[in-house]
């Protein structure tokens, strides 16, 4: 029990890592304005999500069931469609350039992947990651995240 808590606590810290880089890459070499800023924000927002998600996993592997986090998870679902759509409008009107927007937009682009990835459909497989081979074997596989809150 303990080395599957271990576990789960590192896909945690590893999804919170990647955020971490992501805002360094950002602000390194990719820094070209508020739109791209902002689907980069989005992007973390959603990144953290998931760290909530394995700390979640992690704790329920016990006795402790924390329903706080499982309850903002529900939320957080909701949420993400309706700041998806404002975010979609945001980009376009604080776009200071079409570098910048360009940029938002492949960043929010990876965001719908990454939200897609967690609350409806597994989108990586093996140990690789992402592969397309074993996608189109497997089918459209439902997330874990959407299995947990199916049945809650």
């Amino acid at each position: 029990m303990r080395k599957l808590r271990k576990h789960l606590l590192n896909l945690a810290l590893g999804e919170l890592a990647a955020a971490f880089c992501f805002l360094v890459v950002y602000k390194i070499y990719l820094d070209f304005g508020l739109a791209s800023l902002l689907a980069l924000s989005f992007l973390v927002f959603i990144l953290f999500q998931g760290v909530l998600y394995w700390v979640y996993r992690a704790y329920s592997t016990g006795k402790l069931k924390p329903s706080l986090m499982l309850k903002t998870l529900i939320v957080l679902r909701s949420t993400n469609l309706i700041l998806a759509v404002l975010v979609i409008v945001l980009l376009i009107m604080l776009s200071q350039n079409k570098r910048d927007l360009i940029v938002g937009m492949l960043i929010y682009v990876f965001f719908m992947i990454e939200y897609i990835n967690y609350y409806w459909y597994r989108l990586s497989y093996g140990k690789s990651g992402f592969n397309i081979k074993l996608l189109i074997q497997a089918g459209l596989q439902p997330s874990s995240i959407h299995k947990l809150l199916k049945r809650k």
